[in-house]
């Protein structure tokens, strides 16, 4: 621990925080740790949002203003981890987060440095995260239903699309997963944890590379495996992942392997409305059923240059999110036809046959 200690030390030196670097941030707000703990009822575990990948999030009112926010308590060895790199400091990246303001990105609000412990204070979301309505669904609460699963996926690709061709940085989200799509209210999705590069190839001793992997295989592009490499069209392939999870209610991190289970449902067999989460109890229009698991298909390629492109996704997924279904009602296609034909059906299973996964379980 010692070393981790001394490497985020060496971070926050670089950055320069007694510097006047730490002070140019016009748009975001250096805390003071005293306000924070007050905030929280000094990180009480009653204040305990969630556990994730980066530390402890808690949910806080701040005296000064009366906002809600979430209080991130950065894991220090996970910070060591995502800024090792030559040509990022901590500081470069907080500025480059906090710059970056869209309708489906959560909001940087401030950060603190207490000696060697860093927070990060962000928007509240006042409905938690996708993975709670898919993955863990919260007592008197409905399974999300088809029209809000695809607004859902449109809004979280628009964010996606902000971060990689939007804004003045064209940054790489790196862990797009439904654990970091918050929602707030009419749920609406916002992207969190994302770590504002352009480019990455971590440089991790032998140790901490399989830790790493050993997480992550199971939501990473192949390229990223071969390599430790991210880049926006791996980005594309873990948002295919999302999607799929939206479509049929399954983790990506159970045995058999998500995209193994599904790959096997679709290749070679009309039925791909087995795919569906049983929890919709068969209220989706098949024709969305059949576009959205094709633009899994697509975003899931092994190659990554034969992925699409952010844009593309996002105009499949906003036509998809504005043909409301109603179960009450004939749902027709634009060709005027109410069920996939076989053509389609052929064609759905020739795109999964080129759908690359790491085998698990």
């Amino acid at each position: 621990m010692a070393n981790k200690n001394s490497g985020l030390s060496r971070f926050l030196r670089f950055g320069g925080s007694s510097s006047s670097n730490a002070e140019d941030y016009t748009a975001i707000i250096k805390f003071k740790f005293q306000e924070l703990a007050a905030s929280t009822r000094n990180f009480a575990p009653e204040s305990l949002l969630g556990k994730g990948e980066y530390g402890c999030t808690f949910v806080g009112c701040l005296k000064s203003s009366g906002q809600v926010v979430a209080v991130r308590k950065v894991n220090n060895e996970r910070i060591v981890d995502v800024y090792n790199y030559p040509d990022q400091s901590m500081f470069s990246t907080i500025r480059t987060r906090s710059l970056l303001h869209h309708p489906n990105i959560v909001d940087m609000i401030g950060y603190c440095i207490d000696g060697i412990q860093i927070y990060f204070v962000y928007d509240f979301m006042p409905l938690g995260s996708l993975k709670d309505y898919l993955h863990e669904l919260p007592p008197n609460k409905k399974p999300l239903d088809w029209n809000t699963r695809m607004k859902i996926a449109a809004g979280a690709a628009k964010g996606v699309q902000y971060l990689h061709d939007k804004s003045n940085f064209a940054v790489i989200h790196g862990s797009i997963k439904p654990s970091n799509i918050l929602l707030c209210e009419g749920y609406h999705p916002k992207l969190s944890d994302f770590l504002a590069f352009k480019e990455r190839i971590p440089e991790f001793n032998e140790s901490d590379h399989a830790r790493f992997l050993d997480h992550q295989y199971h939501r990473n592009a192949p390229e990223f495996l071969q390599n430790v490499k991210l880049t926006q069209l791996s980005d594309i392939y873990s948002f295919g992942i999302v999607l799929l999870e939206l479509i049929s209610g399954r983790m990506a991190e159970i045995k058999p392997s998500l995209i193994g289970w599904a790959k096997r449902k679709l290749v070679g067999s009309m039925e791909f409305t087995t795919v569906a989460d049983p929890l919709l109890k068969g209220h989706y229009p098949e024709q969305g059923l059949y576009q959205a698991l094709s633009l899994a298909a697509e975003c899931l390629q092994t190659t990554d240059i034969t992925r699409p492109r952010i844009g593309y996704v996002v105009n499949v997924l906003s036509n998809l999110a504005s043909e409301i279904y109603d179960p009450n009602a004939i749902q027709m296609n634009r060709a005027g036809t109410l069920a996939v034909g076989n053509f389609e059906m052929e064609r759905l299973a020739k795109q999964w046959r080129h759908v690359w996964f790491f085998p698990v379980g």
